[in-house]
């Protein structure tokens, strides 16, 4: 059974040997196309600054995601590229109540959301001040879902108890049960042993009521069978969802910082494999990326990424709702500023390219496992083959996707190249991140900017 793909899927007989070759040049091939459509598409050369808040629209619907960023951590990890700080209680506590200050604006000015996605940084390094911000946005709005990120030494040293009723989900970043990569990355310091955060995950689960469980891989000492201990450690803790994705070296300044944790592109197809191996029955794939526990039960508490928009706030937040992204403050005393002097937390603006909001489209399609040719065209008033003739040509050649009536569905190939395409998006988003700390600092001084936002605030 080792010498074929899938050969009891109906995917097609792939010799082992000749599928890594195809798959090994297909993902070079992307990872070129990627990082090169990436520059283009993410490049900030037409971010254009804000200078009225009247020209932010808010649309009539709710936005899916409210996205909250906390830029504090009391130790920096070696691999992240995400906006953080070490942490100084004094500045973090003027940081929440700005952040208060933004959120009650948005609200006032019409905006709404499903559900609220806070991240970092460290969300739970001020404890108290995390359940106060919750609070207050379940105080202004109607939401069905709050989720946040922790480290694992949270529920040694904090009091998760206090997020009961609170936190419907929360994202526990392991990333490895390998005492090796835990030293190798600087968590094992931070976070201790693996055995010692599998018992922190514990104590997760027995209080909140949906706990994801982060892993990666492409580290340079893992192997398959080291992926595959790491799943079973996760099964065995039995958490509702585990999110497992490869390590993202980017394309930015984070990339060599990165890369010396890496190991090869080439390893990373039979680590795939290795991990949807492991996870057998007993979770079920969502996205190649992320797998629920096999309960008989649908969990609605989902992955933050879903293709939907989001509205960002906090000190660099990015939001991406309509065709543009809008990206606020990366100098968290200028985001106070901001908001303590009336003005949006939003600095700049970024227009998106109709073929980028398409190629997302094809990105979630693939990750679903659905090419839904209809829906597509519904949605968009063009065909599969209309908006995607190089991209759709490229799957078939490679295996990716196989017809199935008008539509096409994905092979494990497909799932693959999927989560190649996610770690793509992961590092276009360390690009955006490397140009934004790179902006000029927007003005303060524009007394008609605070003018404009008081009188829109006066008016509601």
């Amino acid at each position: 059974m080792d010498l074929f793909r899938n050969s009891n899927s109906g995917e097609g007989l792939m010799p082992i040997r000749q599928s890594k070759t195809v798959i090994n040049l297909a993902s070079q091939s992307l990872d070129w196309v990627m990082g090169n459509n990436i520059r283009q598409a993410l490049s900030l050369n037409d971010a254009v600054e804000l200078t009225d808040v009247a020209k932010l629209h808010v649309p009539d619907k709710p936005i899916e995601t409210l996205y909250i960023h906390i830029p504090f951590c009391h130790t920096l990890c070696r691999f992240c590229s995400f906006h953080k700080v070490k942490f100084d209680e004094t500045l973090a506590r003027q940081y929440f109540s700005a952040l208060r200050k933004e959120i009650r604006e948005v609200i006032a000015k019409g905006y709404r959301f499903n559900r609220v996605y806070i991240g970092g940084g460290t969300t739970t390094i001020l404890e108290d001040e995390l359940i106060g911000l919750i609070e207050l946005i379940k105080s202004l709005t109607q939401i069905r879902e709050v989720s946040t990120e922790s480290d694992p030494i949270y529920f040694k040293e904090g009091n998760p108890h206090l997020l009961k009723g609170l936190v419907d989900r929360i994202s526990v970043g392991v990333q490895s049960f390998d005492d090796n990569i835990l030293k190798a990355s600087g968590r094992f310091e931070k976070f201790g042993s693996s055995l010692q955060q599998a018992e922190y995950v514990s104590r997760a689960i027995d209080v909140i009521p949906t706990v994801n469980l982060d892993l990666m891989y492409g580290f340079n000492v893992q192997t398959p069978e080291s992926v595959t201990k790491d799943i079973e450690q996760a099964i065995r803790l039995a958490p509702e969802q585990i999110t497992t994705y490869p390590l993202t070296i980017g394309i930015g300044k984070n990339r060599k910082k990165a890369g010396k944790l890496s190991g090869k592109n080439e390893d990373l197809w039979p680590q795939f494999l290795a991990a949807k191996q492991a996870m057998g029955d007993k979770y079920v794939m969502e996205f190649p990326w992320t797998y629920s526990r096999n309960s008989g039960q649908s969990n609605d508490n989902k992955y933050v990424l879903d293709g939907e928009d989001c509205f960002g706030v906090g000190s660099g937040a990015f939001g991406r709702y309509g065709e543009q992204f809008r990206i606020s403050s990366f100098d968290i005393p200028h985001y106070i500023e901001r908001i303590n002097k009336g003005l949006s937390g939003t600095c700049y603006t970024k227009p998106l390219s109709q073929q980028s909001l398409l190629q997302h489209h094809l990105l979630m399609m693939m990750g679903h496992g659905l090419l839904d040719n209809q829906q597509f065209k519904a949605h968009t008033g063009k065909s599969l083959w209309q908006a995607f003739p190089i991209e759709l040509a490229y799957l078939r050649t490679i295996g990716a996707i196989q017809k199935q009536g008008d539509n096409y569905t994905t092979t494990t190939v497909g799932q693959f190249i999927a989560l190649k395409m996610f770690s793509g998006f992961l590092a276009g988003m360390d690009y955006l991140r490397d140009q934004a700390r790179e902006l000029p600092t927007a003005q303060l001084s524009n007394a008609h900017l605070a003018q404009d936002f008081c009188l829109q605030s006066k008016a509601i």
